[in-house]
């Protein structure tokens, strides 16, 4: 019956493309090679702990400054710093500060899309992730929500407004009112922190079309279906009209993205398909505060390899975040994609794909950008069906569920494109991959070795290393400095050693692979 429907649906789909016109996006120039860019006159401040009010507040007073926003729980400011103080030297006069742990530039980061031609009809992402199959299972679920942050999200269009998620005690209250005691007043689909108020609107296309391929209303007779028939969207916006934001303003997103999960919105995943900015420091220290969140993002769009040219947010080192390359229809990876051994996880449809655009329109994009949503879309079908499974089960079965296109093969961590429907069947899929060693050694100076070992949705351990010159070291997934995460697939271990090269062989009992460092 499902599969009856779906053909009806396609037809309907096939005759709305052949007699609609589609909106094409303006493209974004790169910014100029050298220091990321930021925003002038700004920084982000992280204080020790135990500094008081009144010593932060004393703080801005030698300094000058003033605080623009607060992030509390996270102990950091967004900062005005004083006129005629660059800010290079201000980050060196408050890094000069005991209250201060750090300061850094608020980068500027952009959207991660390139347009493509609008009168190309494909639906092909779909078909690729094998996603019709993976519909006979779940089509979706209406208690799981993904939060896209990024240009906003158009609630209005029709094949969108029934799948965002609403602030029920907000929809229902007084207009002007903060009715649910958020800080944010009349935050029915999300937040806004480029203008600080509830009103996520989309003045950019960007964050429209990347919601409807997470989950546009599926079967519904008009536009396109999402990876998700049924989900809710929660909408947080920090990019411009230009596509453009800062780090302070993501940060802002992702803050109210876990208040609102710890207020018991089933937040599985966001989806953040932005990147360009430099290492912000804050950034990871605000991805590494909320584990429970999935935070899947774009690899980049640079055609670079981020195991050498690392990519933010993408080559963040932490267990919650899946990076994603983009596929073209062909199997190939795309020739904009970056990409990465040891850093990018996977690959997903990313060149030329439909998807909903602002006023009841669609367009056709193409970037890392659009092969992002697909794996959060995956994250929530994959939630649908196992409501009681965390993160970590959830990010394995991304991650062992996909075929294994030859593109892919030395150019992500698993050497696959996701499959839906095999991460909602799997069975004894085995992945495994080094993902951390050090490129020289310096011999008596500890360095980190790690290894992803999964079956599935479970961890498959001992891990071991052996060494060439003599030794054994058992690798751990206890949640135990240097291991970041109890259970999630990744073992780690610290080694020492004690010559300038030396020949690694990781295994297990799913795999195993041999690296050498240093000749």
């Amino acid at each position: 019956m499902m599969k009856k429907r779906l053909e009806r649906f396609v037809c309907s789909l096939f005759m709305v493309v052949l007699m609609a016109g589609y909106g094409n996006a303006g493209m974004m120039t790169a910014s100029a090679a050298g220091t990321a860019p930021y925003k002038e006159g700004e920084l982000i401040v992280k204080y020790r702990e135990g500094v008081s009010e009144e010593g932060k507040a004393e703080g801005h007073r030698r300094h000058g400054s003033e605080r623009k926003k607060e992030f509390r729980d996270l102990n950091m400011e967004q900062v005005k710093i004083r006129p005629g103080l660059g800010v290079e030297n201000a980050v060196k006069e408050f890094e000069a500060d005991d209250d201060v742990e750090y300061a850094e530039p608020n980068y500027l980061l952009k959207a991660s899309k390139i347009p493509t031609d609008p009168k190309f009809y494909s639906t092909w992402g779909m078909a690729k992730i094998n996603a019709p199959a993976a519909w006979d299972n779940t089509t979706g679920s209406a208690g799981v929500v993904v939060a896209v942050i990024d240009s906003g999200v158009d609630y209005n269009h029709p094949d969108l407004k029934a799948n965002m998620w609403i602030n029920q005690a907000e929809l229902n209250g007084k207009p002007g009112i903060d009715d649910d005691g958020d800080g944010v007043v009349d935050d029915i689909y999300g937040y806004n922190g480029v203008n600080n108020n509830g009103n996520p609107m989309d003045n950019n296309g960007h964050g429209t079309h990347v919601a409807g391929t997470i989950g546009a209303v599926g079967n519904n007779g008009i536009g396109v279906a999402g990876v998700n028939w049924t989900v809710k969207i929660m909408a947080c916006k920090f990019l411009d009209a230009n596509g453009s934001g800062y780090t302070s303003d993501a940060i802002e997103c992702l803050q109210y993205v876990k208040k609102m999960k710890s207020r018991g919105v089933n937040i599985v995943a966001t989806n953040n398909s932005w990147g360009g900015g430099g290492y912000s420091r804050a950034l990871y220290d605000t991805i590494n505060s909320q584990r429970d969140i999935l935070f899947i993002t774009a690899a980049g769009n640079a055609a670079a390899n981020n195991d050498t040219t690392p990519s933010y947010p993408a080559d963040y080192n932490l267990p919650n975040i899946i990076a994603v390359a983009a596929t073209t229809s062909t199997d190939g990876l795309a020739s904009f994609s970056n990409y990465g051994r040891r850093t990018v996880m996977v690959g997903a449809p990313g060149y030329s794909i439909l998807s909903t655009y602002p006023n009841n329109q669609y367009a056709y994009l193409s970037g890392t950008s659009m092969a992002t949503p697909h794996v959060t879309g995956l994250a929530a079908l994959i939630k649908a069906k196992y409501p009681t499974m965390d993160w970590r089960g959830i990010k394995n079965l991304i991650l062992s569920g996909g075929d294994r296109p030859s593109s892919l093969a030395a150019k992500t961590v698993t050497g696959r494109r996701i499959d839906a429907f095999g991460s909602l069947t799997c069975v004894d899929s085995r992945v495994f991959s080094a993902l951390t060693y050090p490129a020289t050694l310096q011999p008596g100076v500890a360095t980190t070795l790690s290894a992803l070992s999964i079956n599935c949705s479970k961890p498959a351990g001992p891990v071991t290393v052996s060494l060439s010159t003599g030794g054994v070291l058992t690798m751990r997934d206890d949640g135990v400095y240097p291991d970041l995460a109890a259970g999630d697939g990744i073992f780690t271990g610290s080694w020492t050693p004690t010559g300038t090269a030396e020949t690694l062989n990781f295994s297990s009992p799913v795999g195993a692979e041999t690296v050498t460092v240093g000749k």
